[in-house]
């Protein structure tokens, strides 16, 4: 008796939501892609704003952005300020190990685990 005593939800029921996206122009962004993440190109203006309100419907929890989309994003920062999820977090500029370990904890805190961590082989 296939699917006994139930049968299996369908395969889109099963897959698990996505948690971390990356935000902004496409030559900034590529590298995140290389460790995982997702990655969607935008621009300054109503193209990030439409993007990133597109990501946090389709259940992304993080969603980083480079920082000349700051400006653009004000109003969605304001409106989910308050919220531990979505968290919309800009990218820090330079890099360095404090920016790193701020990265760290904002998708620690919204996803619920360390998502760079090193793992073992």
């Amino acid at each position: 008796m296939a699917g006994w005593p139930h049968p299996s939800p369908p395969e889109e029921s099963r897959r698990e939501a996505p948690s971390v996206a990356v935000v902004g122009r496409a030559d900034a962004i590529t590298a995140f892609r290389a460790v995982g993440l997702d990655v969607f190109a935008a621009e300054p203006g109503s193209d990030a704003v439409a993007r990133v309100e597109r990501l946090v419907a389709d259940g992304y929890r993080v969603v980083f952005f480079t920082s000349e989309l700051f400006g653009s994003l004000a109003p969605l920062l304001d409106r989910y300020r308050k919220s531990a999820v979505p968290c919309l977090v800009a990218l820090p500029e330079g890099g360095g190990t404090e920016s790193v370990a701020r990265l760290r904890a904002a998708v620690r805190k919204a996803v619920g685990a360390d998502v760079f961590a090193e793992r073992s082989v």
